[in-house]
């Protein structure tokens, strides 16, 4: 556990960058500091490791106050990862990796062992560890960087903005990819960053910071979106914050219906007079194909013959309303095509379904 204890960091000219900061970081979770730029995030994350130090208060790990840990010790024992990850230029990436096994004493077979496996499980080819860093990619570059951070396999890992650089696919892919590793490492991480989407898709816990070096709040990011603390919270989560807040509500409980989904090869003479509005036409696998307007069928044949209009579908029982109401958002029907995990239709979540759905989020307490 990482412990801020009435931290202040004011500098020489007076200006506070920090003030009386107190919070935990709990073991084993992804902690984000958010916040405007100007407010005391990054400077709170590079106190930790003593590359800032604080001017008053106290910093602990694990109990142990970082002021009476010696900064290059203290420093091997925490992973650390900027943007543009900060690699060097002259070393191969297998010798990035294995920079801190090195400094650590590691023999020189072991240390790049371990910093292949990194690049794996990092999601890299093995065949990249030979190249310098300027022939990779942004977003390959970054995940060096994690994979460098973690070749000690240190408890703690501090990631100031390290996705920022890239554009928002590679970003979107990098935000995966460290749930992912989270989710077999069970680091403690301290993660800043200025987007609040992205604190709140990788936070367990979020702290907003107001100018000033001052906690406004410190939440977990479904509260934090329902009970934002003041104004200034309310303002920087956004107007759009109950959108964001569906995001942890599950679909569980959403109705589908079966009867709105049509084999291609179905004969339309069936179905015709018995629908009406809009059919999701399925494959011989029972993968979505298209929506089709009833009105749109021909007097007979198979949907084959009619031109299928495009389709969102979301994962039952693994997306979130969220992504329900973007899947019937992507559909000219208004409906939301639930599939499993091998993208075989379950039913549909119709307008009203969904209508009912949020109906029972809003009506909730804090909505």
């Amino acid at each position: 556990m990482i412990t801020f204890d009435h931290v202040t960091k004011r500098y020489p000219d007076g200006t506070v960058a920090v003030d009386e900061l107190s919070l935990e970081v709990p073991t084993g979770g992804i902690t984000v500091f958010v916040g405007p730029s100007g407010c005391g995030k990054t400077t709170s994350l590079r106190m930790i490791n003593r590359m800032i130090d604080a001017t008053e208060g106290r910093i602990l790990l694990d109990g142990v106050d970082v002021k009476t840990i010696d900064p290059p010790k203290l420093r091997r024992g925490i992973g650390y990862v900027i943007q543009q990850a900060g690699l060097f230029p002259h070393r191969k990436i297998i010798d990035n990796v294995a920079t801190v096994p090195y400094l650590l004493g590691w023999d020189k077979r072991k240390a790049r062992e371990r910093a292949l496996e990194l690049l794996e499980r990092v999601g890299l080819d093995l065949k990249l560890g030979d190249r310098y860093p300027f022939q990779l990619s942004g977003g390959q570059q970054q995940r060096v960087g994690v994979a460098r951070a973690l070749a000690a396999d240190p408890p703690v890992l501090l990631m100031d903005e390290p996705f920022s650089a890239v554009d928002p696919i590679v970003r979107a892919s990098l935000q995966e990819e460290l749930l992912r590793l989270q989710a077999e490492l069970n680091k403690t991480i301290v993660f800043v960053t200025h987007d609040i989407d992205e604190a709140i898709k990788l936070g367990d816990r979020v702290a907003v910071f107001r100018v000033g070096g001052h906690l406004a709040q410190l939440a977990d990011p479904s509260t934090l979106l329902a009970q934002p603390a003041d104004d200034f919270v309310r303002e920087f989560l956004g107007r759009d914050r109950g959108i964001r807040r569906l995001s942890f509500v599950s679909d569980e409980g959403l109705r589908l219906r079966t009867d709105l989904v049509v084999p291609v090869s179905a004969d339309v003479s069936s179905v015709r007079d018995t629908a009406e509005g809009w059919l999701v036409v399925v494959d011989e696998n029972n993968r979505p194909l298209g929506w089709v307007a009833v009105k749109d069928l021909p007097e007979s044949g198979t949907p084959a013959d009619v031109r299928l209009a495009p389709y969102g579908t979301f994962v039952r029982g693994r997306d979130s309303l969220r992504g329900a109401l973007d899947a019937a958002l992507l559909s000219p029907s208004g409906n939301a095509i639930a599939v499993n995990g091998e993208g075989q239709v379950e039913g549909v979540a119709t307008r009203e379904a969904l209508d009912e759905a949020l109906g029972k989020v809003a009506g909730g307490v804090g909505a």
